[in-house]
């Protein structure tokens, strides 16, 4: 929950800084629109500090019992109310990115948008697992999460291979920005899958980490290389 509030506390700064001005992130929140991926991000990004920060507190404070007797059971309530928030809207949070990049123009991203929601996510709650497993929790439901999260991406990396469309969408499979996604969705799927499997699961949390920190940027330099090929953003309107 700690690592939550630190990632609720970061989030509406990272996004107050893209944004340039404060005032445009309340302005986001004057109204929902269920249509705008921006809208609906902004009110996630809203919804999961809203829990996550307060349930680190309640959380706390009923740990160290603060308060006695039936404050301190009305905050062991409170905080399991908000954990379980935290964990909803997190789940919406990680995949987030996904669907942003998705909803965008760029022929590598908008002919992937139904993989991108479901990698992205799948690559938070791998990643969640992991760092846990090495901070010292090596419990059967995050194992559990992780052969999850790595069985998940090695499909998603097969899925990626036959799925090809040409010139549209070469940028993920040739160059740099292919070699990136590759080799991301290889450390994060069937080689921590393998690792899993033999038992060595602090080297599977790390091969996970490290390939959903590759993949991150292989997928912005595949989006950057698409939108300055003139025959990939022809090829995707065809």
């Amino acid at each position: 929950m700690w690592l939550a509030a630190l990632g609720a506390i970061l989030s509406p700064v990272l996004l107050i800084m893209d944004l340039g001005r404060p005032r445009l992130f309340l302005n986001m929140l004057r109204v929902f629109k269920h249509k705008s991926p921006m809208s609906v991000g902004a009110w996630v990004v809203f919804a999961f500090s809203a829990c996550a920060i307060p349930g680190v507190i309640a959380l706390e404070l009923h740990v160290r019992q603060v308060f006695g007797g039936g404050i301190n059971e009305l905050l062991k309530i409170l905080a399991g109310v908000l954990v379980a928030g935290s964990a909803f809207w997190g789940i919406l949070l990680a995949t987030y990115t996904g669907v942003l990049l998705g909803a965008t123009t760029i022929p590598a991203w908008f002919l992937h948008r139904l993989l991108l929601p479901i990698h992205f996510g799948t690559a938070g709650l791998g990643s969640a697992a992991a760092l846990l497993e090495l901070l010292g929790h090596r419990i059967a439901p995050l194992n559990g999460l992780g052969y999850l999260a790595a069985a998940i991406e090695t499909a998603l990396w097969i899925w990626l291979e036959l799925d090809k469309h040409g010139a549209a969408d070469r940028a993920l499979h040739e160059g740099s920005s292919g070699w990136l996604i590759r080799g991301g969705e290889i450390f994060s799927g069937p080689l921590a899958l393998i690792l899993r499997l033999t038992n060595l699961v602090p080297f599977a949390a790390f091969s996970f980490l490290l390939g959903a920190f590759i993949s991150r940027f292989g997928w912005l330099a595949a989006g950057k290389v698409s939108a300055c090929d003139p025959e990939a953003v022809f090829a995707s309107q065809r």
